[in-house]
């Protein structure tokens, strides 16, 4: 009777950490937080416990954007996430560390926390071992006495079916892979700074009026410029956009404003040009390519022109008339390797405020890209690109933009 007991006790033991889910969970949690990718941080190791916490205590529903920025970062309670992507672009960098964690050697049976991209809810999955522990509790599979010619013809229909299934299986992984790559056509234009060794930076221009008092007192301003530098609101609504698309396909950016960014900084990392005449970097940048902002070409007017012939405008903004008469405005998006730096760089700039929040939705909307993806020069993905486009204007409201140049080269 009593090694029977015995025997029951040591089946229960074996089974404990399947049955304890949250002890496996919590172990987990503190193996990654002590791991060199998060000790050295403060805020990644708070921001992972706060959401493994409250998904463990059944608490998913409070794991949302603004209630994450209020208290896991600290903002106050009126923050507006449109406007401070703090909790987005974490979450994108605890991606990032969680993967860097699995893959070091030592961590391939440990249970695995995943935070899906667009989620912050995170999962628990079994891996390596715990796996086979699953399997080997699993309902026993009861085998019937084959005869020996009964299992070479099984052995023949593996040798024979084998590959054939192996190739319809490939095709099936290949399809798979090929139809979510085209279903998400932020990461692939964004791809080759997804795939940087290094976070972007994003530099937006400045300019030296006063912003009016609600727009001096956003918090994103105030931790992007110095105290004598102002943003024009069009780059911020461009800036958030840019940041939030990076975010949610698990990228990061670094920001700073034109005044605080140097030729080394750009330099040492991809660039995003946010903004054209009140971002100097963005003008000086503009050399690199055919189609070119001009400022001023006569008084009042601004447009683009083609570098080898910059004495006529080729699409023309007025700005002498008033917002709600101006019929469209234009904007350019560049994606190119910059010579100089060495830098892959990004412009995303208007000949006007308008044109620079169309630039911003273009490159962050899913649509706008989906529909340039299946409609672009071929070999775009490879070469530097270029591309103009029209925004209508409505009583100085813009409307959806939609490309009428594309340059490759």
């Amino acid at each position: 009777m009593n090694a029977t007991m015995a025997s029951g006790t040591a089946a229960r033991d074996s089974v404990s950490p399947l049955l304890n889910r949250h002890e496996l969970v919590v172990a987990q949690l503190d193996r990654i937080i002590k791991s060199p990718s998060f000790c050295n941080s403060k805020r990644y190791p708070r921001f992972l416990k706060h959401i493994v916490e409250q998904t463990l205590l059944g608490r998913t529903y409070l794991l949302k954007e603004r209630l994450i920025g209020i208290e896991v970062f600290d903002r106050p309670s009126e923050y507006d996430p449109s406007i401070d992507p703090i909790v987005r672009v974490a979450a994108g960098e605890l991606r990032k560390r969680l993967a860097q964690y699995y893959v070091e050697p030592g961590h391939e049976s440990e249970l695995r926390i995943h935070l899906a991209v667009g989620s912050y809810v995170p999962e628990f999955h079994p891996s390596g071992p715990a796996v086979l522990q699953q399997a080997a509790f699993a309902s026993p599979v009861l085998e019937t006495p084959q005869s020996e010619a009964s299992r070479m013809r099984i052995r023949r229909w593996d040798h024979t079916l084998m590959p054939a299934l192996a190739t319809v299986v490939l095709a099936v992984i290949l399809a798979v892979a090929y139809g979510m790559r085209s279903a998400n056509p932020i990461r692939e234009f964004w791809k080759p700074f997804l795939s940087a060794s290094q976070p972007p930076l994003l530099c937006l221009g400045d300019w030296a009026y006063m912003l009016d008092d609600g727009e001096k007192a956003n918090p994103t301003l105030r931790t992007v410029t110095a105290s004598h530098e102002y943003l024009a609101l069009g780059d911020v609504k461009a800036m958030n956009r840019i940041s939030s698309a990076l975010a949610q396909a698990g990228d990061t950016v670094l920001l700073a404003s034109a005044h605080s960014t140097n030729f080394a900084d750009l330099s040492r990392r991809p660039v995003i040009l946010v903004g054209g005449g009140p971002n100097p970097w963005t003008m000086e940048e503009m050399k690199f390519l055919p189609l070119q902002l001009v400022r001023n070409f006569s008084p009042g007017v601004n447009g683009i022109v083609d570098r080898n012939n910059r004495s006529k405008l080729l699409w023309t903004v007025n700005f002498n008339q008033p917002l709600t008469a101006i019929p469209r405005e234009y904007a350019i998006v560049a994606r190119f390797h910059n010579p100089e730096t060495g830098q892959l760089t990004l412009i995303a700039a208007g000949v006007g405020t308008n044109g620079e929040v169309a630039a911003g939705e273009f490159v962050s909307t899913p649509a706008y890209l989906k529909e340039f993806i299946e409609h672009a020069p071929r070999g775009w993905r490879d070469r530097n690109l270029e591309i103009v486009l029209e925004t209508p204007m409505i009583n100085g409201a813009s409307g959806a933009s939609r490309i009428i140049s594309t340059r490759l080269w």
